[in-house]
């Protein structure tokens, strides 16, 4: 799946509440802003909006090298959770410049 991503982060910590530790990786993606109307909802606009996937952590390290905002091709799959199914990303690989025209003489 090739996508425009602007950063991965992790959050690790010890729920307030429960007091139940938690370790949750992220990947940012920006996708286009999707314009729709009904009912009494409308919603315009131009350009892209971020959307978050679930990261797997030992992915995390593979992002370490990038340059962001960068397209890269992520590794998919999918995970059933609190009865329903999640994308996660396993990993990705870079995508490589588009190689320039050859010049006519």
């Amino acid at each position: 799946m090739r996508v425009r991503i602007c950063g991965v982060k992790r959050v690790e910590g010890v729920a307030k509440e429960s007091g139940n530790p938690f370790d949750m990786c992220r990947v940012l993606i920006l996708v286009p802003v999707e314009n729709q109307a009904s009912g009494k909802l409308k919603i315009s606009g131009f350009g892209s909006e971020l959307a978050e996937m679930e990261l797997a952590p030992e992915a995390l390290p593979q992002f370490s090298g990038l340059s962001f905002p960068c397209e890269v091709d992520l590794h998919t799959e999918q995970k059933f959770f609190r009865g329903k199914f999640e994308t996660v990303c396993g990993g990705m690989v870079p995508v490589a410049a588009a190689p320039k025209p050859a010049r006519v003489a």
